[in-house]
């Protein structure tokens, strides 16, 4: 037998159920992609942060190891920062590389604007290169520090902290020196 309820179709609360499920599993939906979206961007600076220190790392190793011969690489100290000299002859000329890290303003550690920098100077006939400004070298990766040392056994180990405060390290191995 028919009523009028069964003839009727639906009633209000089984579609308010299913908009409000319907509702919650949006809602979970976004919540899950923008937390999905945070973590790709965490992992993505992340890798950035890594590949950039890894090529600076290779770059500073393979510039080492192209022009290792016997006291060809040694570090100096102008105007009161330490950097690491790379002596290199073309021909009759002799040049040097300075690689050093530079930041014009230390005491400001809200605007780290330190580099890593190198310059390519001539050296003159009586061993010396000409002054430079600190900040004339050309910039090859920002950094909040980057230290090295060269020890007693031909072994250079760098240190660089990135802009995130992470340090990372490496050693190469000078083979004239060994």
């Amino acid at each position: 037998m028919l009523t009028k309820s069964n003839v009727s179709g639906f009633t209000l609360i089984p579609v308010l159920f299913v908009l409000t499920l319907f509702l919650l599993l949006s809602a979970l939906s976004i919540s899950i992609i923008i937390a999905g979206s945070t973590v790709y961007e965490k992992i993505s600076d992340n890798m950035d942060n890594n590949y950039d220190r890894r090529v600076t790392f290779s770059y500073l190793a393979t510039k080492i190891r192209q022009n290792d011969s016997g006291g060809s690489i040694y570090i100096e100290e102008k105007s009161g920062v330490k950097m690491m000299a790379i002596k290199e002859n073309y021909g009759e000329w002799a040049y040097v590389t300075y690689i050093y890290y530079y930041d014009p303003t230390p005491e400001d550690t809200e605007n780290d604007d330190g580099y890593i920098r190198e310059i390519f100077l001539e050296i003159e006939s009586d061993g010396s290169t000409i002054d430079f400004d600190l900040e004339d070298g050309d910039p090859i990766i920002k950094s909040k520090g980057f230290s090295f040392d060269l020890n007693g056994n031909g072994i250079i180990k760098m240190s660089l902290m990135d802009e995130n405060g992470k340090v990372q390290s490496t050693k190469v191995v000078l083979r004239s020196q060994g």
